[in-house]
C-alpha cells in the first residue's frame, strides 16, 4: 500500500519529461587529507557538497570518489578538531582522474568549547539568525538546529554576523533530512541577508507510511518552482531542442530591459510594465540560454531583469507576512520571482544539469528568496525526472557512493541527542593554479535577501 501511494504521488512528476538514457561522461576524484604538518588524517569525511555522496579517508588519509558526473562540483573535506576545507571544481574531461589534496588547520582548544547557557541578548540574536537562515515558511516551523549553542554572534550598526565553531546539525522534519551544515559566513543587514556553507544531507527514517508519504509530497512541493527546477528546465529546453519544456514545467518568463543589475524589482504577474513604467516582455528559453562550444555547458544571458512566474502553485500566506513584506494585497495564485546578474556580470554559465559554474553568478529576489534553507534539497533530488540528457544515470551515480557514517562533532548541543558532526571546510594543496578544470568560489550554498533578495547555491547578493 505504501509503495502504491508513493507511486501515485510521484507519477505525474516522473512523467514531466521522458528522455532515453544516454551514457554519461564521468571522472574520478582522489587525493589525501593531512594536517598542516602533512600528517595523514584517517577517518576524515570527503564529500560532494549539497549531496549525500562521499567517502572516508583510509589510515594514510587517502580518499577516492569514482564515477563523478562531469560538471560543476564543490568538494569538501572535514574532520573533528579541524577547520573544514573546500575546493570548487569544474570537471570537463571524460575519464580524467583529478587529484585534490587537503591540508586542514587544527582548531585551537578554545574554539571547541560549548557554552551550556546563553544570555537573553544571544537568544534575541539567535531568533533573528533563525528567521534569516532557516526561513519563515511552514517547513521552517518543522526545522530545528539541534546544536545552536555552537553559534557566536556579533552585531554592529544593525548588521548581525554569525560564526559556528562546528557544523550545525539541522533536522528538517518537514522534508525528512538531517543536514550537517558548515556555516562559513553569515551577515544580516536590515534589508540584506547573505550566508554561505557546505551541506551534507542524510535521510531520516520515517516513523510510518503516512510520514513517508508526507515527506515525499513536501519534497516535491519544495523542488517544483525552485531555482534548481527553473535552471534545469531551461537547459533541458535547449539540450533537447524542445522549447516548450520550460512552459510545460509551469514557468512563464519575462524580461524588463532597463531594470536589473542595480537591484530594481520587476512588476508583479499580470502587469505589462515594471516599476517606473519599464516594458515587460514575454520571452522563450531560446532568448535567454544557448549552448556553448564546450560540450555540456550553457550560457544564460539577458539585458535587464528577468521575471519568472511559476503558475502551478499559489503564494503561501507566510509570503505576505514575512519580515520584509511591504505589499498590502491578497494572495496570488502564482509565484513571482526575479533574477539578475550581480554587477558587473552579464551572464551565468551552467553545466549540463543546470548548476552554475560560478557559484555567485545569479541573484534572486521575490518568492524564490522567501524560500530559504528549510526548502533545501540534495542536489540529486528531481534530477532523474528533469528531462536532461544523462540525468537518470547521474542520479544513480550520486546514490552509488553515499557517505557511510556521520561526520563527527566535538561539541554536541546540551540536551540534544548525540549527533556526531565535524567542522566542515576545505583548502586544496595539489590543484594547479589556473587549472582549466577548476573554478573557485567561497560559498557552497549562499543566499542573500535584500527586500527579499536571495543568492542561491553559492551566489552573492550585494544590493547597494
Amino acid at each position: 500500500m505504501r509503495r502504491l501511494a508513493l507511486l501515485a504521488l510521484l507519477l505525474p512528476f516522473a512523467l514531466a519529461a521522458a528522455v532515453q538514457a544516454q551514457p554519461l561522461p564521468t571522472a574520478t576524484l582522489e587525493g589525501r587529507v593531512t594536517d598542516r604538518d602533512r600528517q595523514p588524517i584517517p577517518g576524515a569525511s570527503v564529500f560532494l557538497a549539497q549531496t549525500q555522496r562521499g567517502t572516508i579517508t583510509d589510515r594514510d588519509g587517502r580518499y577516492r570518489l569514482t564515477r563523478v558526473p562531469l560538471g560543476a562540483h564543490r568538494l569538501v573535506a572535514s574532520s573533528a578538531g579541524f577547520e573544514t576545507e573546500t575546493e570548487d571544481l569544474i570537471l570537463r574531461r571524460e575519464g580524467q582522474t583529478k587529484t585534490v589534496n587537503f591540508r586542514l588547520r587544527g582548531l585551537e582548544l578554545g574554539e571547541v568549547v560549548v557554552e551550556a547557557e546563553r544570555d537573553e541578548e544571544w537568544q534575541r540574536r539567535y531568533e533573528r539568525f533563525a528567521r534569516r537562515f532557516v526561513g519563515e515558511t511552514a517547513n521552517a516551523a518543522e526545522t530545528e538546529i539541534l546544536n545552536p549553542f555552537v553559534i557566536d554572534f556579533e552585531q554592529r550598526l544593525g548588521t548581525l554576523t554569525a560564526t559556528a565553531r562546528e557544523p550545525l546539525v539541522i533536522e528538517n522534519r518537514a522534508l525528512g533530512y538531517r543536514v550537517y551544515y558548515s556555516l562559513t559566513a553569515f551577515e544580516a543587514e536590515p534589508n540584506r541577508n547573505f550566508f554561505t556553507g557546505e551541506p551534507l544531507f542524510e535521510e531520516l527514517e520515517p516513523a510510518d507510511d503516512a510520514e513517508a508519504i508526507r515527506w515525499a509530497a513536501n519534497r516535491r512541493k519544495a523542488y517544483l518552482g525552485s531555482p534548481r527546477h527553473l535552471l534545469r528546465s531551461l537547459v533541458a529546453s535547449i539540450a533537447n531542442d524542445q522549447p516548450e519544456m520550460a512552459d510545460e514545467a509551469g514557468f512563464s518568463l519575462f524580461i524588463i530591459p532597463n531594470q536589473g543589475g542595480g537591484g530594481a524589482f520587476g512588476s508583479p504577474f499580470g502587469g505589462r510594465r515594471g516599476r517606473g513604467g519599464a516594458e515587460r516582455m514575454e520571452v522563450a528559453p531560446s532568448d535567454l540560454i544557448e549552448a556553448t562550444r564546450r560540450e555540456g555547458e550553457y550560457k544564460l544571458s539577458f539585458v535587464g531583469l528577468m521575471e519568472v512566474v511559476y503558475r502551478d502553485e499559489p503564494e503561501a500566506r507566510g509570503f505576505l507576512e514575512r519580515e520584509w513584506a511591504r505589499e498590502q494585497r491578497g494572495l496570488r495564485d502564482v509565484q513571482t520571482s526575479q533574477i539578475r546578474f550581480p554587477v558587473p556580470n552579464d551572464r551565468a554559465m551552467l553545466d549540463r544539469f543546470g548548476r552554475e559554474l560560478d557559484p555567485r553568478s545569479i541573484t534572486l529576489s521575490g518568492y524564490m528568496a522567501y524560500e530559504r534553507f528549510a526548502e533545501d534539497l540534495p542536489r540529486e533530488y528531481g534530477l532523474a525526472e528533469s528531462g536532461l540528457p544523462g540525468a537518470e544515470e547521474a542520479a544513480r551515480l550520486y546514490a552509488e557512493q553515499r557517505l557511510e557514517g556521520r561526520p563527527e562533532t566535538s561539541a554536541p548541543s546540551p540536551g540534544a541527542p548525540p549527533a556526531p558532526t565535524a567542522e566542515l571546510d576545505a583548502v586544496e594543496d595539489d590543484v594547479e593554479a589556473g587549472d582549466p578544470d577548476e573554478a573557485k568560489g567561497d560559498g557552497a550554498s549562499s543566499k542573500g535577501n535584500g527586500e527579499d533578495d536571495k543568492a542561491e547555491d553559492g551566489k552573492d547578493d550585494t544590493r547597494p
